[in-house]
């Protein structure tokens, strides 16, 4: 059953990614990137709570991450996809 999860929540802004100066707003646009494949790539047994551990380890691996800037769409797609494989694995070994 999929549960209401709003992205919209988490999105950043060029002032939450000041440690990129004079690249904030592409820092936000691929932080926000991610956050919406997390939202598009949410499948209908996915909890909230897992969607947002998807987010919270998302932005806590690239919130300072000078690479960020670099990255390419099918790079960010393959990290959120591999992000959300271990936080549906998490939850199948907490439940076993």
């Amino acid at each position: 059953m999929m549960h209401t999860f709003d992205v919209q929540l988490f999105l950043v802004s060029h002032s939450d990614t000041w440690f990129f100066e004079g690249h904030e707003e592409q820092a936000a646009d691929n932080i926000n990137e991610m956050l919406h494949l997390i939202n598009q790539y949410q499948q209908q047994s996915d909890t909230v709570e897992q969607l947002e551990e998807a987010v919270r380890r998302t932005l806590y691996d690239w919130i300072e991450e000078p690479a960020l800037l670099e990255l390419e769409f099918e790079e960010m797609d393959d990290y959120v996809k591999s992000v959300l494989k271990v936080v549906r694995e998490q939850e199948e070994d907490w439940n076993e």
